[in-house]
């Protein structure tokens, strides 16, 4: 009884303090930010801004099912992308085959675009913005592990679909052998190199690892960059679906010709070296499975959220005057739910 009656009082003591930043924030003129004739880049960043923000309050099953989709689109965008540079065929037409590689997975956007879908690397175009205390953390997190969740599950289902389906087998493996030394392996650098090459984990010395770490976080943050890039240069267009489609088709072809490393397209990877490891399709070590997970998908998410950090902060200084006032507007909205959220206790 005592500890509610305290838990009342401090409610209203911050019931008070909140109401008194919303009349502040109230005589702001925000007016600006709904003006559809400023510049292209001034323009993606406020949409893009907001696009997210309104993206953490959807639904829990809107998230999660946005998440799965656009693991569909991509899974099923990597399969077309492996088999596309498969055809090509032998080492002569490498550079050619990533180049077809790079152009049949940037379609990936497309899918997205018109039929829906949500990457949690998009979602983390906003962590900058946390640290201003426009949003709670938890709702945040929430929505990027929604997400992210949807995503891991969505590529699970199309893989294990694929690799049912017996693609991987044909050709008398030579299709396996093929993504076994030009995707699992170079994603991996050396330890790749180690473990396919049948050494074992006792040749992995910690140079090599380390090496391997930190290659991938740095790879990661690059990718991000891009990732993020993709997302506001689709907003700067104003709308225009062919401009945005163009914008989105660029800026992923040089995502995927550079082969950066993503936190959920590597998914894919690792569920084809589960899924292989469960069906035994092909002898490769298991090991491989904890060590793309260690190696590979948890440096990447470390890195992706450097990434959107990094280029997060440097969109916001280009954008000051936009950023402050969606800074504001975020921060207006957020007190706002607050109060009827302390007042509901």
């Amino acid at each position: 009884m005592i500890l509610k009656f305290f838990r009342k009082k401090d409610n209203s003591v911050k019931i008070q303090k909140y109401d008194e930043e919303i009349k502040r924030l109230e005589q702001e003129d925000f007016s600006s930010l709904y003006n559809q004739d400023i510049s292209y880049h001034n323009y993606g960043y406020v949409h893009t801004f907001r696009t997210i923000s309104d993206g953490l309050r959807l639904q829990n099953v809107k998230q999660f099912s946005a998440g799965i989709l656009a693991g569909f689109w991509i899974s099923l965008a990597y399969v077309g992308a492996i088999l596309a540079s498969y055809s090509l065929g032998g080492d002569a037409w490498a550079s050619l085959g990533k180049i077809v590689f790079s152009a049949v997975f940037a379609i990936v956007i497309v899918l997205i675009s018109f039929l829906g879908g949500g990457f949690v690397t998009a979602h983390m175009w906003y962590n900058r913005t946390m640290f201003k205390g426009v949003e709670r953390w938890t709702v945040f997190m929430k929505a990027c592990g929604l997400v992210y969740l949807g995503n891991i599950i969505g590529m699970f289902i199309v893989v294990i679909i694929f690799q049912l389906s017996g693609t991987m087998t044909g050709e008398g493996n030579l299709i396996w052998e093929y993504f076994l030394h030009n995707f699992i392996e170079k994603k991996l650098y050396n330890v790749g190199h180690v473990m396919i090459a049948g050494f074992g984990l006792s040749a992995l010395t910690s140079k090599i690892i380390l090496q391997a770490v930190l290659w991938t976080f740095m790879s990661a943050i690059l990718c991000n960059f891009l990732v993020c890039l993709a997302t506001q240069g689709s907003k700067s267009t104003k709308g225009n679906a062919v401009a945005s489609m163009i914008m989105y088709l660029f800026i992923l072809f040089y995502f995927a010709i550079g082969g950066y490393q993503h936190c959920v397209a590597n998914w894919f990877i690792a569920w084809m070296i589960i899924t292989n490891a469960i069906l035994a399709y092909q002898q490769i070590d298991n090991n491989l499975v904890w060590i793309f997970l260690l190696i590979n998908i948890l440096p990447s998410i470390l890195g992706n959220w450097v990434g959107a950090l990094i280029i997060g902060y440097f969109m916001g200084i280009f954008n000051k005057e936009f950023d402050a006032l969606l800074v504001k507007e975020a921060k207006l909205r957020f007190l706002r739910e607050e109060v009827l959220r302390l007042k509901s206790k």
